[in-house]
């Protein structure tokens, strides 16, 4: 039992930063020109298309006024300039 609850709490550690950094994203258009002039400096290819789609998904939630599913891709796209 104290196994399960150290386990739990270690997931929570690794669980929740993330969850915190989505709540810091602005969805409006200058934190989307931001992003944008950001993915573009990505010299990965792989990762660059990732963010591409990602980017441009946000774009849609944006334009449909969905916050929670443009802070969603705008995170994924961030992802795609973090090293690996």
């Amino acid at each position: 039992m104290l196994k399960k609850m150290i386990a739990a709490a270690a997931l929570c550690i690794f669980v929740a930063p993330s969850a915190f950094a989505q709540a810091d994203i602005a969805c409006n258009q200058a934190a989307m020109a931001k992003l944008e002039t950001d993915v573009k400096a990505i010299t990965d290819e792989m990762k660059k298309d990732y963010a591409n789609k990602e980017l441009t998904m946000a774009k849609e939630a944006l334009a449909s006024n969905d916050s929670d599913k443009c802070k969603t891709h705008m995170s994924n796209a961030m992802k795609g300039n973090d090293p690996m």
